[in-house]
């Protein structure tokens, strides 16, 4: 079963923010810990982690996007599956 990746809250009164760069393609394997997303809120520019060590199956942004807190930003498969 696929697991979704949501923006994480980016701080206090932070609902949303730019793709500045996405670190990962399709097929890549990954560590939890893995920088996979640059996103730039008006506070600062921020390096998101992968949450979990697996695969990505489906990248659902591209630079330039706008995304919200909460919003799905790809799907990882996990080792096993």
């Amino acid at each position: 079963m696929a697991k979704e990746f949501k923006l994480p809250d980016l701080g206090e009164g932070i609902h949303e923010g730019e793709v500045l760069a996405v670190r990962v393609a399709v097929g890549q394997a990954v560590k939890e810990g893995d920088i996979i997303l640059e996103v730039e809120t008006d506070k600062a520019a921020v390096e998101i982690p992968s949450p979990t060590t697996g695969t990505v199956l489906e990248i659902l942004v591209k630079a330039g996007d706008t995304v919200k807190g909460g919003q799905v930003l790809m799907t990882f498969s996990l080792p096993g599956e």
